[in-house]
């Protein structure tokens, strides 16, 4: 078992403006696997990217759209490695997300 705290949760900059990521668990064998948690200020936007393969998305709390997906908190999306997309929050957003595999950014952060 793998337990982290709320206060012990740490913070940084994901390199996209007006997003933090915190990870909740990483692969041991570097593959890209792992899972962590994302809060999006207001207006934020994830530049679009694909997947090597699954990505698991909840919404904890916020909005956010998913190309063309509105989702709220409850919502679940799973994105396979072919899907391309992009996210930006309609507010504050907080997610976790699980992925298997690693990642392609198809547009530079802005």
């Amino acid at each position: 078992m793998i337990l982290t705290r709320q206060n012990e949760r740490t913070w940084s900059d994901s390199g996209i403006a007006g997003v933090q990521t915190c990870p909740t668990w990483t692969g041991n064998d570097g593959d890209g696997d792992g899972g962590y948690l994302a809060k999006f200020q207001a207006g934020a936007r994830f530049p679009k990217h694909v997947h090597h393969g699954w990505e698991q998305i909840f919404v904890v709390a916020g909005a956010i759209r998913f190309n063309d997906v509105e989702m709220r908190p409850g919502d679940v999306l799973q994105v396979q490695g072919s899907d391309m997309h992009e996210a930006c929050a309609l507010e504050e957003t907080l997610l976790f997300v699980a992925h298997h595999g690693g990642i392609d950014m198809l547009e530079q952060a802005q």
